[in-house]
Parts: C-alpha cells; structure tokens; sequence
C-alpha cells in the first residue's frame, strides 16, 4: 500500500501541467485542485479487483462532513477504455433535506451495471465509481447552516468531490480515448457537470454520456431555481452566454453537444414521480410536458448526437434494461450508443 502511494504521489507532480494544457479552452475549473490528492488507499472488502481512494476532509467530504473516497478497478490489458458510473441518492437543499449522507464500501456495487456491459462489448475497460454523498447532484460548491444556529451543518462539496475523483482519474488513466459515463437519478444529473469537467481533462476523447432519469430539470419557477442556486452556489460554474441554462440544468449540455465526438442518451419514465412529484413537486402531466419540450429541443438541434428512450409510466431508474419499446429492447440501445451503431435511434413509447 506505501509503494502504491508513493508511486501516485509522484505522479501528482506532472498534473498542474497537464491541467494547463488540456483545458486552456474552457472555463478552468480546476484551478487550486491540481493538489488534492487521496491520503490512502485500501482493496475494496465488497468486490475484487477494486481499490478505494480516501481523501482528507480537509480537502472534501460528504454533506454531514464525513468523508469521500472513489472506486477504481484498472484492467490488466492496456486500455484506453473507461466506465464511469456515478451513485444516485436524492438531494438536499433548506426546506427538502432527502440526500445519501455518506459514501460506504458498499458503493462500488453501483458497478454492476457497468461490470455487466463491459463484459457485453469486445474491448477493455477500466472502471471508477464515484460515490454519491454530497446531496447537490455532485456539483454544489457551498456551505450552509440550515438550522439557523449560526454554525454551518450541510457541506455541499459536490465540485469538489468530483474535481477531486476526476483529477485522480486523469493521473490513473492520462490517455483516453473512449469514455462512458453514466449514473441515475442525482447521478444522472451529475453527468451534467461530470461532461464538461471529462472534456477538459480530455480534450480529444469521445465520450458517451448515458443519463438514466435525472434529466436536468427544473421546476420553471424563478422562486425555486433562486432557493437550487443559492443553496449549491450554481451560478459560479454556469456555462456562460447560455441563457437558457439558468432554470433548466439540462441546457448545461448543450455547448458539449457542439463537439462532434460527445454523444448523450437520455432515460426516462414520462411521469417519473421520483423527480417529477418527490423533488421538483410537479403535477405529473406538467412534467412530462417539461420532459418532452427541452429534451426534444435538444434532439431538434442534434439528432445524431443526443437521443433518447422514454418509457409510459411513472417509474424511477430502470430494474429491466430488457424492456422492449417498439421493437428497441433498451439494452440493444444501450450497445447501438456504444458501439456507434446506426440502429441507435430516438425511442418514445
């Protein structure tokens, strides 16, 4: 364990440059977290293969102040293949405190997914868990008291957490060239800003962003989007000149959409009472009203780069990636993403 410490350290030491030269063309995000790096790393207890990397928390930690770690299992091959699946467990903002509280080991197993596909396809990958603790959808960036008594009690490090998993995976795994990213529910909606922080440690890269219900949505409500931005401190990392993107997180896909090499999949149930009625407190035909509108505009403007599979029904995530839409079972459509195939196609039940 001290040699492979000793060895990650070092290679610590050639990050700031690579930062520099990756994402010259973006908002720099990570400035000052060039240095954040795991303070130890132990085998995972939960599933073989798999190593946990814990960071200090003075440098990240969990929405009651516990502490972070990330999961990675690196093939024995030479790869430039890479999953990357991130947790779900609701959110958390003054007025709705409903948010997984702390990472556990048990979190790798939000590879089973993952683990199933890569064996469905012929090539390699690497794999990285990033667990979900944070309560913001893995990128609020603020600290607050939500009990009034003067003394901060919710640490919403999601930025953090995630500048902090995605720089060790850049020092892990410096030559990608494919990327999977995928996650459900406030995993889903943490590929938003898990995509745009990818493209700058990876510039060349193509990525494939599976999103399965966490669309980016917002109730359309000034109130409510005020009440989101104040608490997770969102208007600091907006996309700028998007003025769409403030009230609708979905829109923060766009300007990557751009980049012929970036491809997304949205997953959803139209009426999803989870995002829909639990945390957005929608009326279930407004939501999907909502659902259909912003993601058909984004399909409208790019048909071969962003498509989805929206399912009748109010269910949440998917237990059945065999269920069949018009011939389209969903896992075929999860491989036609993949693989580039021309049989990925825009599928509404």
């Amino acid at each position: 364990m001290l040699y492979s410490m000793t060895k990650l350290l070092k290679t610590y030491s050639i990050l700031p440059l690579i930062a520099i030269t990756s994402c010259s063309q973006i908002t720099p995000y990570f400035d000052g977290y060039e240095n954040v790096r795991p303070v130890r790393i132990e085998s995972s207890a939960v599933l073989e293969g798999w190593k946990n990397y814990y960071f200090s928390k003075e440098d990240c930690q969990c929405v009651y102040g516990d502490e972070f770690f990330m999961s990675i299992e690196e093939t024995t091959q030479q790869t430039g293949n890479l999953m990357i699946s991130l947790q779900g467990g609701g959110a958390c903002w003054p007025g709705k405190v409903r948010c997984k509280p702390t990472a556990t080991p048990e979190d790798v197993q939000t590879s089973a997914f993952t683990t199933a596909l890569k064996e469905a396809l012929p090539d390699d990958w690497n794999q990285v868990v990033i667990p979900y603790c944070d309560g913001s959808v893995y990128m609020g960036d603020n600290n607050l008291d939500y009990d009034g008594d003067q003394e901060k009690d919710h640490w919403h490090n999601g930025l953090r957490n995630s500048k902090a998993a995605l720089t060790l995976t850049k020092v892990k795994f410096p030559n990608l060239s494919k990327i999977f990213l995928t996650g459900c529910s406030a995993g889903g909606y943490g590929t938003i800003i898990q995509l745009r922080l990818l493209r700058q440690l990876y510039p060349d890269a193509n990525i494939y962003v599976l999103n399965e219900s966490g669309p980016g949505l917002m109730r359309p409500d000034t109130d409510y989007w005020n009440l989101i931005d104040s608490s997770w401190n969102l208007s600091d990392i907006m996309p700028e000149g998007c003025s769409t993107c403030k009230g609708q997180l979905i829109y923060w896909y766009e300007e990557l959409l751009k980049d012929p090499k970036v491809k997304i999949g949205l997953y959803s149930a139209y009426r999803d009472h989870i995002i829909g009625e639990s945390f957005l407190e929608m009326d279930p035909a407004d939501f999907e009203a909502l659902l259909l509108k912003h993601s058909g505009e984004l399909n409208n403007k790019y048909p071969g780069q962003f498509k989805r599979y929206f399912i009748k029904g109010n269910s949440h995530c998917i237990d059945d990636r065999s269920y069949v839409v018009k011939g389209v079972k969903y896992w075929d459509w999860v491989l036609a993403f993949l693989t580039d195939s021309e049989n990925w196609q825009d599928v509404l039940e």
